[in-house]
């Protein structure tokens, strides 16, 4: 911590920490615009961290519900400053990180994923499968840029440059904490939330204020393509692996980037997943998931 000032602190110094400083007040300017997007938000609450398997808090867990497809967003929110702000450095995403995951779910009672033994018990039946979409199915495309490294850049008070990832790195760690909570839920959907069937896609997002995210982009060969600029949403590959064992069978959801967004970039990034009928068909890649599962029951 940095050495404080010894005089005292009173109303207009809270009120100005409130108003400029405080990362509570930005969760809530967050969750409102998730409410009015038409999510079920919860706001705050605990989580056991599955590496360290120690007790975390998260901000906001974000559901919203279109028939039997449910988007899941497991929101961190960093009310970064003006002073200090993100920049995300990114290469063009190579043909290996262009997926990403949707879960199929199911009440075993009533679908199954594959061809039942005889005889059977519904609880030895997987529940859900994880269902890799890639090349023009993925909404993450190979050769658009993918962020790879993150620092927050400021000076000091001698104007030297400091970059730090400390605070930021926290703030995405415990999106990805939260999103193994949303992953178990994701593979139990078909069965607690539709009792047939069900797709779900689960998003790890860190949300900072607007004018607070740059990207500056690389080619392969390290010459920078691009001068820092600012915008409104970058992804960063991450491939996180969610694995929640069951009695006869595991559940695995992998979650292939964390995506960094501004509030204003958070709205657009859900109106570009969900914004009509069509959209929502290739967000949750349904002829493709058809396929695949197609496929897997005729094996």
């Amino acid at each position: 911590m940095a050495k404080l000032k010894n005089d005292a602190v009173g109303a207009v110094d809270l009120l100005e920490y409130l108003n400029d400083c405080s990362d509570f007040s930005f969760e809530l300017e967050v969750l409102k615009v998730l409410v009015d997007a038409g999510f079920e938000c919860q706001h705050g609450g605990s989580y056991s961290d599955p590496v360290t398997k120690k007790n975390r808090q998260f901000d906001i867990r974000a559901t919203k519900r279109f028939d039997k497809r449910f988007l899941r967003l497991a929101v961190e929110c960093k009310n970064l400053r003006e002073h200090f702000p993100l920049l995300v450095t990114c290469v063009p995403r190579s043909p290996e990180e262009s997926f990403h995951e949707v879960c199929v779910s199911v009440n075993p009672k009533k679908v199954q994923l594959e061809p039942c033994p005889d005889p059977y018990f519904p609880a030895m039946l997987p529940r859900s499968r994880g269902v890799r979409l890639t090349g023009e199915h993925t909404i993450y495309r190979s050769g658009e840029p993918v962020g790879k490294s993150c620092d927050q850049i400021g000076r000091s008070p001698n104007g030297e440059i400091i970059a730090s990832d400390s605070d930021v790195y926290e703030k995405w760690s415990q999106a990805l904490g939260s999103a193994d909570d949303l992953t178990l839920f994701a593979c139990a959907d078909g069965e607690n939330r539709t009792s047939t069937l069900a797709i779900s896609l689960v998003f790890a997002l860190l949300v900072v204020p607007n004018g607070r995210l740059w990207t500056t982009e690389y080619d392969a060969t390290g010459k920078r393509t691009q001068d820092p600029q600012q915008v409104g949403h970058c992804s960063y590959f991450v491939n996180q692996s969610f694995r929640h064992r069951g009695a006869f069978s595991d559940d695995v959801l992998n979650v292939s980037h964390l995506d960094f967004v501004t509030v204003a970039g958070l709205t657009q990034f859900v109106n570009e997943l969900t914004c009509d009928e069509a959209t929502l068909a290739r967000t949750f890649s349904h002829e493709q998931v058809a396929n695949v599962l197609a496929t897997k029951s005729d094996e």
